[in-house]
């Protein structure tokens, strides 16, 4: 029931990632497109976070977004700069999900220092866990309506070269 539970969490998480794109794409020019987009965008709006300051944030709000900024920037550099055919190639070695999992890490770190900046600013604990609520209910209704639903085979999540190769 974990093991389940844990695919649910994620394909659902894989919704929210470029792995459709990735593996629809034959010259990764789209790809390349997209990560540079979001990753910019992430970079942004960490140094858009940067410049809030909360009296009652502590050093959580100031070394966490830094943190995911440098993250952000790094896989910029890192991955901003190949070709398209050089991206496709890092991204095969390493696997489709595991890259899209990597990239959607920024887009985390961006709710956990908003929902951290809301925990900063709110007194109440009931404020905070109707705020946070939706994080966490919306991956378990997907398991349970996915379980009463008649089971199909979905196809396995991309591990990229050695995955499958060990699968076989």
């Amino acid at each position: 029931m974990i093991p389940e539970a844990v695919q649910t969490l994620v394909r659902s998480l894989l919704q929210f990632t470029l792995y459709d794109m990735m593996r629809s794409s034959h010259d990764f020019e789209d790809v390349k497109a997209a990560l540079n987009e979001r990753t910019t965008w992430s970079i942004d709006m960490l140094r858009s976070v940067l410049s809030i300051r909360l009296a009652n944030g502590g050093y959580f709000l100031t070394l966490c977004p830094r943190l995911v900024l440098l993250m952000a920037e790094s896989i910029h550099l890192h991955y901003g700069r190949l070709t398209p055919s050089g991206l496709k190639e890092r991204v095969d070695n390493m696997g489709h999900a595991t890259f899209a999992m990597l990239i959607a890490m920024l887009d985390f770190g961006v709710v956990v220092i908003r929902i951290a900046e809301i925990f900063a600013l709110c007194r109440s604990s009931c404020l905070i866990f109707i705020c946070m609520a939706p994080i966490l209910i919306v991956p378990l209704l997907i398991y349970l309506v996915k379980s009463f639903r008649p089971r199909t085979r979905q196809p396995p999540i991309e591990q990229g070269e050695q995955g499958v190769a060990e699968q076989n």
